[in-house]
Formats: structure tokens, sequence, C-alpha cells
């Protein structure tokens, strides 16, 4: 995010995977790591952003969208929680479905403070 505008403060980062569904992952076994992506929702003081990039590297490449606070909650299309993982659903402006992202429950604090957040 500060590589982008550094000017911005963050306030909340939830990372997360994207990419086959977990049980083609488990029947592709290590392979899978290619096909994943690393998702990151992150909101600053001033934009709600979702960044994407490569598993292996675990660094974002590349931003999906960026959104104001006050329409953040446009960007979920569902979200459901489970004990080891949650599902969270992101409308995009440039895709046409939404986009899952799985976030570990190591990282679910912060999935939960989102909404709280808006």
């Amino acid at each position: 995010m500060l590589r982008l505008d550094p000017a911005e403060r963050p306030r909340l980062v939830v990372p997360g995977t994207g990419g086959p569904h977990p049980l083609v992952q488990g029947l592709l076994g290590p392979t899978a790591v290619v096909l994943t992506h690393t998702s990151y929702l992150a909101v600053t003081d001033r934009s709600v952003s979702v960044l994407r990039g490569p598993r292996p590297t675990g660094e974002p490449e590349e931003a999906l969208a960026a959104v104001p606070p006050e329409r953040a909650g446009a960007l979920v299309a569902k979200a459901a929680h489970g004990r080891r993982r949650s599902r969270v659903r992101l409308r995009l402006p440039q895709a046409e479905r939404p986009v899952r992202m799985e976030v570990r429950f190591t990282s679910r604090p912060q999935p939960d403070a989102f909404p709280a957040e808006f």
C-alpha cells in the first residue's frame, strides 16, 4: 500500500488466498501453489483496496480495485465463517463474477473487524 501512495496510513490488512477450490488444490498437491494467488483487502484512512500477487512471493503485484471507505460495503458480496477458514466473495468492478478469497482462522480477527469498521 505504501508503494502505491506513501501518504496513506494502513488501518487493517486482511490476507487471503484465491485460485482453485481447496479440494482441487488438495488433489493437485504441491503444483497447486503455482495456480493460487495471495489477495489482500487493505483498509487505509482514505480507501479500501483489493490487491493480488503470486503466492510463492506473497507480495502484491497488482491493484484490482480501490474504492472510498463509504463505498466499501459494496465490495463484499458474501462472507461465511468456518472453523479453519473463512470465505469472502468480493465484487470487483472489472470481474463478471465475485472473486473468492479464503482467510485462514489465524487471521480471523481481521475479517471480523472489517464489517465493524464500516
